[in-house]
């Protein structure tokens, strides 16, 4: 009798871990090193989280200021023929935050869902899947933060074209603030 009801419960736990785990997101985090900018925006990490309705990325910033945020971009490859890229973006402007979506190399799309929050120690982006052309395929990621200054170009050209780490660079990018490498794939759950 006992030996029946333990081989029950091992086929219903067995059942729901299979019936759970279609429903959860695939996940990957990318651990960056601190230090390597200024302190309002250093990246210490980034989780890119690839569900079945959305994608989404946080950038854990454990000394994030608001006020010296210029703006946040995220690049989001997909792994399907041509390896389609997107951009969002959300930038400082004068009278406030403007986010825009495009399709790398073509003109800026609309897409409806779309959030990038910046809370406390971390900045959320949210992308609806269908604005990704209704993935169901890996992606990779490459996220950076910047400050003002280095959005109005207020900062010595030799860092904007060849930033080196250190506690007062203006702009933080994982896995690289320069270059086009991007976090590992992600795959679609």
């Amino acid at each position: 009798m006992l030996r029946g009801a333990i081989l029950g419960l091992v086929v219903v736990m067995a059942l729901g871990a299979g019936l759970a785990s279609p429903a959860e997101a695939a996940v990957r985090r990318v651990d960056d090193p601190r230090g390597d900018a200024l302190s309002a925006l250093d990246v210490s990490a980034v989780t890119v989280r690839n569900a079945r309705t959305r994608v989404t990325v946080t950038l854990r910033v454990p000394r994030l200021e608001r006020r010296r945020v210029g703006g946040v971009t995220v690049f989001v490859r997909r792994k399907a023929p041509g390896r389609p890229e997107y951009a969002v973006s959300k930038v400082r402007r004068g009278d406030g935050w403007r986010t825009t979506w495009q399709e790398f190399g073509a003109s800026r799309l609309v897409c409806k869902g779309l959030r990038v929050r910046l809370r406390e120690r971390r900045v959320v982006v949210s992308i609806p899947q269908r604005c990704l052309g209704d993935n169901r395929s890996a992606v990779r990621v490459q996220a950076s933060v910047f400050t003002r200054a280095y959005l109005r170009g207020n900062v010595p050209d030799e860092v904007i074209l060849d930033p080196k780490p250190g506690p007062s660079l203006p702009i933080d990018g994982v896995p690289t603030v320069r270059g086009a490498r991007m976090t590992p794939w992600v795959a679609h759950r």
